[in-house]
């Protein structure tokens, strides 16, 4: 039973772009994290309208991301759905704060990059 279970994760390749784009999101994400959580003076600066508190969400949204990332490395689908969550989530606040709808459009890419990447390997997800 081993050597099937075994046997079925090695045939599992996640190619190139979505590697790539979940190392950048282990990088990424703990960065901005930490940037929000250690500085949010400065953040609140650049855009006002935007709260502490709000931003303290934001910082638990890149946290989370990690956790989503990590979830669609060892192939869940769970993480695949909370990139979806949190990126929507992440949307609305840059609407909210006055990004517009161009800036915020542009925090979308990841949720395409992650729905192409992963469509046609969906099956390998548990």
């Amino acid at each position: 039973m081993d050597t099937v279970e075994v046997e079925s994760t090695e045939n599992k390749k996640r190619g190139f772009w979505l590697t790539a784009f979940l190392i950048l999101m282990f990088v990424a994400n703990p960065f901005t994290a930490f940037t929000y959580f250690s500085n949010p003076e400065a953040i609140i600066q650049v855009y006002p309208s935007l709260s502490e508190g709000l931003l303290y969400f934001m910082g638990l949204l890149a946290v989370l991301n990690v956790v989503f990332a990590i979830a669609i490395w060892t192939w869940r689908k769970a993480g695949v759905y909370g990139i979806y969550a949190s990126m929507a989530i992440a949307f609305l606040i840059n609407l909210y704060i006055g990004i517009g709808i161009v800036g915020s459009l542009t925090g979308l890419i990841g949720v395409v990059l992650i729905y192409f990447t992963t469509k046609n390997r969906w099956q390998l997800f548990s």
